[in-house]
């Protein structure tokens, strides 16, 4: 929501105008006409030098008693900083006052981030020096056989249950099948521990 300009009209006398000396903007603004006790016409009016970038869809408003009227500046694009003068009328001429506005270009925050064309780009992989995920991995500290053999230690375990069960069951049988039985056990589980370390 961007800053008010507030204009106080009719608070001490009739047709009297009060408000800020100066006001700094960087984008559309809206001036706020407080009225008092009586009705009034105001008539609002931007320089040579507001006018490059900004406007003032009316210029003439009337203001109802004890009531608030909006009036929207617009502001486009052109050249900053601007400064210039809002000049407020009241009572056909009878009160002249003038506001010295600025408009400049929005502050960048101590939090923003710079963003640039390349960071909208996925990164190339064949820029990289030879593509290697484990040269990268080695670089951040990790150790590969021993997070292998961390991650796959469940597996392991299991395996080597497997064996023994298919040893165990070859030895206390006469039977052929169980003996072929184990024998395939036995091999699917040295393959997959070869599949796992390598």
């Amino acid at each position: 929501m961007p800053e008010s300009l507030p204009v106080r009209l009719n608070s001490d006398r009739l047709h009297d105008i009060a408000t800020a000396t100066s006001f700094e903007a960087t984008e559309s603004f809206p001036v706020l006409l407080h009225n008092g006790d009586a009705p009034v016409h105001v008539h609002l009016h931007l320089d040579d030098a507001l006018s490059q970038v900004a406007s003032i869809p009316a210029n003439n408003h009337f203001v109802d008693a004890d009531s608030t009227r909006q009036v929207s500046v617009e502001i486009g694009d052109g050249p900053r900083p601007v400064e210039g003068r809002l000049k407020i009328v009241t009572g056909h001429g009878a009160e002249t006052d003038y506001v010295s506005v600025s408009i400049v270009e929005p502050e960048e925050r101590e939090d923003a981030v710079d963003v640039d064309a390349t960071l909208a780009a996925p990164p190339n992989r064949a820029d990289d020096s030879d593509g290697s995920d484990e040269e990268a991995d080695e670089a951040a500290g990790f150790d590969l056989p021993e997070v292998a053999l961390r991650e796959n230690a469940p597996i392991a375990a299991l395996g080597l249950l497997a064996l023994v069960v298919a040893a165990g069951s070859a030895t206390l049988s006469d039977s052929a099948a169980v003996l072929g039985g184990a024998l395939v056990v036995i091999a699917t589980v040295a393959a997959a521990g070869y599949m796992l370390v390598r």
